[in-house]
């Protein structure tokens, strides 16, 4: 099936205005991290790791991992592109499929990423949910890649700036 007119604009031009926005937002805030001695330290030491944050915290964690070089699963869906083809404008590589869709190729993808040095970032609870409640994937993915989970928070106020913290 060919993709229609109004979804090759949308493809093209939603992320690009979403990394910029994204970029825009972060020269608004303050940054200060909290608890992330232990991530830091791992990444001082050349440790590889599994990010892990809620599906709706997405939007900020480019400015959250501190490693060199990630990849991250993004769902196969249309929404799915538009977020892959954002990152990639923050350096960041993805790999697709999800519990719904894919999820086959999604850990295959992951697991030949970790076999490259790559770090890994997954959203325990995935798109459909139940929120905020971890899934067995993320589990599933440590266990075969011997890589520890960092889980990793975003919070912001009008009052205070951005906190970027560690779940511990």
């Amino acid at each position: 099936m060919e993709m229609k007119l109004k979804d090759k604009l949308t493809i093209a031009v939603v992320p690009a205005l979403a990394h910029l926005i994204i970029r825009l937002i972060r020269l608004t805030m303050r940054l200060t991290y909290v608890n992330y001695s232990p991530y830091r330290s791992l990444v001082s030491d050349g440790k590889k790791v599994i990010i892990a944050f809620w599906h709706g915290r997405l939007l900020m964690m480019p400015y959250c991992y501190l490693g060199k070089k990630i990849s991250i699963l993004v769902s196969q869906s249309k929404d799915g592109e538009l977020i892959a083809r954002t990152i990639q404008g923050f350096g960041m590589d993805s790999v697709r499929g999800s519990t719904t869709r894919g999820w086959f190729a999604g850990i295959k993808g992951l697991l030949r990423a970790a076999q490259q040095g790559n770090d890994l970032a997954i959203t325990p609870d995935g798109p459909k949910g139940p929120k905020w409640k971890v899934q067995m994937g993320a589990i599933q993915i440590a266990k075969a890649t011997g890589l520890p989970i960092v889980p990793i928070t975003f919070n912001a106020s009008k009052k205070k700036h951005l906190a970027v913290g560690m779940a511990l």
